[in-house]
């Protein structure tokens, strides 16, 4: 008897998955090489220039490998795998991969709106809006064939989130558009108190949300307060948004003392959770980085600190804190929350975390000394070089992990 020949599983969930370690791969291979164009600028590949790479590493992390994973949760929640739209899930994800890989050929032919992170534009902005469009459908088909069966709760829930999502496409129409101002403070270039609390109130969502839709609650656990200091958080930032300011200001200064106590909440939350084998260290990762991301940011955003790090490489460490710090053990647990499978062995995911380490404080240093003055840049003082070279041996680390990330996962 024939072995069976290999069949690639076409569930959209497994599709997602893939697709994102993926992106994760394509990003990092990016990033070592914007890394090595510092080293050696003679390996400039014609008119795709370093400026030109760079919202191609960025947004391969953050629509790619940060945000399929995503994708694969709500293929999860909307049970999309267990019914007729399964059919058109993994069109979905191929879908926004054309859309980002479309972008990411736009964005090295200087087609950009200029807006980091939103540099979508033309024909790539309207294919992803094609791609979430498909997606929608995929899941209201999935809500209508499953939500008769499901709880009250559970039905008004999702329904609210379809309704949630329907508004994403418009909204990045909106926000990519160079005719809408980001929300920075126009006196210093440097970023409002109360747009980091939004945008950071957008991850404790997700962090509420995560362990209530995948793990199981322990008898007697009690939720309520925390759900109040979230819904009292948004508050302050829609008191201190229209209100304006500088980081010289109290009330943008106190809007980001909001996030301190979500360092001590969350986890505590969490610890209220039944969680499956696999995910203890992921958690722990995560919240780990948290606390090092909201500190330091707090620490970055005073007077003084935050004009000597801003368009400096302190930037860039604080990128990589959030990016390849917390952000990736985020997706990683989710990974495991998903599938129950871990995406590597001990060995490469304690090389990711040290070489992440290493790279963010070789980055923050640089920036603190780019920051002081102009002899960072008009003169090569070994530090500099060595600096250099730590970070692209840093990212050859990273891309070798996630390579190694990838195989392992299609095997399995």
């Amino acid at each position: 008897m024939s072995e069976r020949p290999f069949m690639p599983d076409p569930s959209g969930l497994s599709t997602a998955l893939r697709h994102a370690l993926g992106w994760l791969v394509f990003g990092n291979l990016v990033g070592l090489y914007l890394s090595t164009l510092l080293l050696f600028p003679e390996l400039q590949l014609g008119s795709w220039t370093y400026g030109r790479w760079v919202p191609v590493h960025l947004n391969s992390q953050l629509y790619g490998w940060t945000s399929l994973p995503l994708v694969a949760w709500l293929f999860s929640i909307y049970q999309v795998d267990s019914g007729k739209a399964r059919a058109w899930a993994s069109a979905a994800v191929w879908a926004w991969t054309a859309a980002l890989a479309l972008g990411a050929f736009q964005w090295l032919g200087a087609v950009t709106s200029g807006k980091i992170f939103l540099d979508w534009k033309g024909g790539a902005l309207w294919a992803f809006i094609a791609a979430q469009g498909l997606l929608w459908c995929v899941l209201a088909a999935s809500w209508r064939e499953h939500s008769g069966g499901w709880t009250k709760l559970r039905r008004s829930a999702t329904l609210a989130g379809l309704c949630g999502l329907a508004l994403v496409p418009m909204s990045l129409v909106f926000a990519a558009s160079p005719a809408v101002y980001p929300p920075v403070d126009r006196t210093t270039g440097g970023p409002t108190g109360s747009s980091l609390l939004g945008s950071s109130l957008l991850v404790v969502g997700l962090m509420l949300i995560l362990p209530r839709v995948t793990a199981l609650a322990r008898p007697g656990r009690k939720s309520v307060w925390i759900w109040v200091f979230f819904g009292v958080s948004w508050l302050v930032f829609g008191v201190t948004e229209a209100m304006g300011g500088t980081h010289f200001e109290v009330h943008q200064i106190v809007s980001m003392l909001f996030l301190l106590p979500w360092v001590w909440w969350l986890p505590r939350d969490w610890a209220g959770f039944e969680w499956p084998d696999g995910s203890r260290f992921w958690r722990g990762a995560m919240f780990g980085w948290w606390g090092v991301l909201v500190v330091s940011g707090l620490l970055m955003y005073q007077a003084g600190v935050l004009d000597r790090l801003k368009f400096t490489q302190g930037l860039v460490a604080h990128s990589h804190l959030a990016m390849a710090g917390f952000t990736t053990s985020f997706c990683s647990l989710l990974l495991v929350l998903l599938t129950g499978k871990r995406i590597g062995s001990g060995f490469s995911v304690g090389v990711w975390h040290v070489a992440t380490l290493a790279m963010i404080v070789t980055l923050a240093t640089m920036g603190w000394r780019e920051g002081g003055g102009p002899s960072w840049m008009l003169e090569q003082p070994v530090w500099r070089e060595l600096g250099l070279w730590i970070r692209s041996l840093c990212g050859l680390l990273m891309f070798g992990v996630s390579v190694s990330w990838w195989m392992k996962w299609r095997m399995l």
